[in-house]
């Protein structure tokens, strides 16, 4: 198959009750079975979407109902991963590198893309780094998206529901905008329930010593031209817009400060840890906040602006 043509995504059948043995459903991807897995065809793909207002939407009571999911919010998911990268000035931050090294003697490194979307990162990301193999996994299947010899498969499922992959199998694991991604009914407090859960499911997918890759929009007002940052006095309608988007997502049950406690929950000190028999959560943990301009960002002559307002405002 040309590189050029669309790749199978596969759906993972989740008959499993809650409280599961998540080993009797995990599978190794690179070892696809009949029984486990099975293509999902694009006459499928009805069953999880309906459409408002010509827009296309999941149909899921697990995902918030903002955000569309149709080739213009392709389009607008590609220019917000665009926009990250040059605030970033890569696709990643923290010792990726490093970790996904080539080791003699070792197997090849895996990375683990949850929450794929448009999949414009795992597709970069394979291609930095072709000897590293990538699973892409989301609740929706968003896009048919492009084959590549290391993206070993796109994968949809619940991941509420638990990861559907071994322990100690990824040396790194990449999670963008989670707060957009799960509804919950009690703001505040289920839906941290469910972050928490998910960041367990990562710890344990994860090898000793292996990375997990964070971010996550703050939804906050800042003025760069002043010395608080203060956007109060000198932008009051974008602050009023702002608390506007965030009073949304809380009448949606979406926790708009996820970025604020996830952290908080990776600290081996956080009581998320302290039933576990053997000393667990994550070291090292490095935050860091980029300020994303509402204006467009040009970085030289030949490369084009990006409208960072119509990242949200489409």
């Amino acid at each position: 198959m040309e590189e050029s043509e669309s790749t199978l995504i596969y759906f993972v059948e989740d008959n499993q009750d809650d409280d599961s043995d998540m080993a009797s459903i995990c599978t190794m991807t690179s070892e696809l079975t009949e029984h486990t897995m099975s293509t999902l065809t694009s006459d499928l793909t009805t069953n999880y979407f309906r459409e408002v207002n010509g827009r296309m939407f999941p149909i899921d009571r697990n995902v918030p109902f903002i955000l569309p999911a149709d080739a213009r919010e392709c389009q607008r998911l590609e220019a917000q991963h665009t926009a990250l990268k040059l605030l970033l000035g890569a696709n990643y931050f923290g010792p990726v590198k490093e970790v996904l090294s080539r080791a003699p003697n070792q197997p090849r490194k895996r990375v683990l893309d949850l929450f794929t979307g448009e999949g414009t990162w795992v597709r970069e990301m394979a291609a930095e780094f072709p000897h590293v193999d990538f699973i892409s996994v989301d609740t929706v299947p968003f896009v048919p998206h492009i084959r590549c010899a290391n993206i070993l498969s796109y994968e949809v499922y619940d991941l509420y529901n638990g990861i559907a992959e071994e322990d100690e199998t990824f040396d790194i694991v990449h999670l963008r905008y989670a707060m957009l991604k799960s509804i919950a009914c009690s703001p505040r407090v289920a839906q941290i329930k469910d972050l928490a859960e998910l960041v367990l499911e990562i710890h344990r997918v994860l090898r000793p010593g292996g990375l997990f890759l964070y971010c996550e929009f703050e939804n906050e007002e800042y003025d760069a031209s002043v010395e608080n940052h203060d956007a109060s006095r000198t932008a009051p309608c974008l602050v009023r817009a702002m608390r506007i988007s965030r009073e949304e997502l809380d009448r949606q049950g979406v926790y708009a400060y996820a970025y604020k406690d996830v952290p908080a929950l990776l600290n081996p000190t956080c009581a998320l840890w302290r039933n576990e028999e053997e000393p667990r959560g994550f070291t090292n943990i490095t935050t860091e906040a980029k300020m994303c301009p509402v204006v467009c960002l040009l970085r030289s002559v030949e490369e084009p602006a990006v409208n960072v307002p119509y990242l949200w405002d489409e």
